[in-house]
């Protein structure tokens, strides 16, 4: 005798798993994909031998200078900081884009390298998001313990020799790289490579946007801006795992660099 009860519904499609805060299942990366954690360390190793060796070079052309007048002190002009900053940065996502698409299906597929017009006012919330984190712990710190942190960058403007006179030229292109360029790069290559190779590894989401970010703030070589910097990789990480693409990041990034560029040159 057949029952003539009628089937049970099927299960209703899951969302995403537990604990993942984007609410999508985690992405899966195919087994044949050769990029990983390996080139991370390449392209971060590029950005720090790169920076090492033009650092040496800016500090004997400065040197160099001693030699006729011995009462002037080390002081690196303003007309290497745009070399200084950007081509360590410059070769460092080159290396990532090819290793990307030598090794795997390329940038947008592989580490998020994608934009849409949505994507602007996700970036311009988490830039206000950022921006009031960041000064409220900066003041606490201050309050606290006596420390204004700020940018290396920015110090090493207002220290220069080259600044007496005015804004050159090279400060001005430094603050363009430092507020348009520089976010585009370290959003390729934190929030890109290093993001999509630890959930290549398996590792979780939460884990994922605190180790990225840890790294991303130590990477700046600035221990009394790490826990800003830190903060920072929090609210610019968010917008990956809210989207899956890289376009709020970049444009939370640039804002939050062009404010403080703008900061630079009203101070000058």
């Amino acid at each position: 005798m057949t029952s003539s009860l009628p089937p049970p519904p099927p299960p209703p499609p899951r969302l995403g798993e537990p604990g993942r805060l984007s609410g999508r299942p985690a992405p899966r990366y195919p087994s044949w994909l050769r990029w990983g954690l390996g080139d991370f360390w390449i392209a971060t190793g590029i950005f720090l031998l790169v920076g090492v060796v033009l650092g040496a070079i800016a500090v004997f052309d400065d040197l160099s200078a001693l030699a006729t007048d011995s009462q002037r002190e080390i002081d690196i002009g303003t007309a290497w900081l745009p070399f200084l900053i950007a081509t360590p940065a410059l070769l460092q996502v080159c290396y990532v884009l090819w290793a990307v698409r030598r090794k795997g299906r390329g940038p947008a597929a592989d580490i998020a390298v994608r934009f849409r017009s949505v994507d602007l006012g996700i970036g311009a919330v988490l830039f206000v998001v950022g921006l009031t984190a960041a000064t409220v712990l900066a003041v606490t710190m201050e309050h606290l313990f006596g420390i204004s942190p700020s940018a290396a960058v920015a110090d090493l403007v207002e220290d220069s020799d080259d600044t007496a006179g005015g804004i050159s030229g090279w400060i001005v292109l430094l603050a363009v790289l430092v507020a348009l360029v520089i976010p585009v790069i370290e959003e390729i290559v934190y929030r890109g490579l290093l993001w999509s190779a630890l959930e290549k590894r398996g590792m979780g989401e939460t884990a994922v946007l605190v180790l990225s970010s840890l790294i991303f703030a130590a990477i700046h070589l600035e221990p009394a801006r790490f826990p800003i910097l830190f903060v920072l990789g929090i609210a610019l990480g968010y917008g990956r795992i809210r989207t899956g693409r890289l376009g709020p990041c970049v444009t939370a990034h640039i804002c939050l660099n062009s404010v403080g560029m703008i900061a630079l040159l009203a101070t000058l």
